[in-house]
């Protein structure tokens, strides 16, 4: 009797033992809270079709893919870009993408990629092709930019006169009618948006300034362990060719 004691006790250990490691990584993976994933639209890393239900681009694409590796829960968002940013900066659990990592900028957010790069740009009409190759040429000028956007703010700082908008196209039309004389852009977003309105012979790229890598931004107060998760990640993505197979979808 002692003996199928000892043995039904073993059995009911092993039992137990093997529930927990069936629950465990479901146990892990709901220990994450939802994130909410805020971006913009620009062309070619964050765009939709469809009012922001499906969200695909070349940074967007990578962002599902490892959210969905690291099993953490996540609903992603399209809106202006100061929303977005701003939401990512004051909202716990929340990550904002395609974002510049500057100095200014080091300490708002913890780091996430590159998840892709950028090239800044100066847009304006086409009588003054050729004419103007920095930002010194143009100082002088009214410039146009959209809320929030670094490039602008840097251009700001040197003491351009910059007129901002909520609508990346708003400035691009507005060079096009006469009322700026430059916008400071992405320079594939921009063009993008120029043959979108049909805008190819009253507003061309006038030269481009500077290429910068672009990351996923989460709020301070995101989970250490998770920050180093998506990174982790994210260098398995590139390791196994998916972060360049993304990118040559939209190259």
């Amino acid at each position: 009797m002692k003996k199928i004691r000892s043995i039904l006790s073993l059995f009911k250990n092993t039992i137990i033992l093997l529930w927990l490691c069936s629950v465990a990584p479901s146990e892990a993976q709901n220990s994450t809270r939802e994130l909410l994933i805020t971006t913009e639209v620009a062309f070619p890393t964050n765009m939709s079709d469809d009012s922001g239900k499906t969200i695909y681009g070349s940074s967007a694409d990578k962002v599902h893919e490892l959210l969905r590796r690291s099993q953490i829960p996540y609903r992603m968002e399209i809106m202006s870009w100061n929303r977005a940013f701003e939401l990512a900066r004051n909202t716990t659990d929340t990550c904002v993408f395609s974002t510049a990592r500057t100095r200014e900028r080091e300490a708002l957010f913890k780091w996430i990629g590159p998840i892709g790069s950028g090239t800044s740009a100066i847009f304006g009409s086409p009588d003054k092709l050729g004419k103007v190759n920095s930002i010194d040429d143009i100082i002088q000028g009214n410039i146009g930019g959209y809320l929030g956007d670094e490039f602008v703010s840097y251009i700001a700082a040197k003491g351009a006169h910059v007129i901002v908008s909520y609508e990346p196209a708003t400035a691009l039309k507005n060079v096009a009618q006469g009322r700026l004389d430059y916008v400071a852009f992405g320079d594939k977003s921009g063009e993008h948006f120029i043959i979108e309105n049909h805008l190819e012979n009253k507003v061309v790229l006038l030269f481009r300034y500077q290429s910068i890598d672009l990351y996923l931004a989460c709020n301070p107060g995101i989970d250490d362990t998770t920050v180093k998760l998506m990174n982790s990640t994210l260098d398995k993505m590139k390791k196994d060719g998916t972060y360049k197979k993304i990118d040559s979808k939209y190259h």
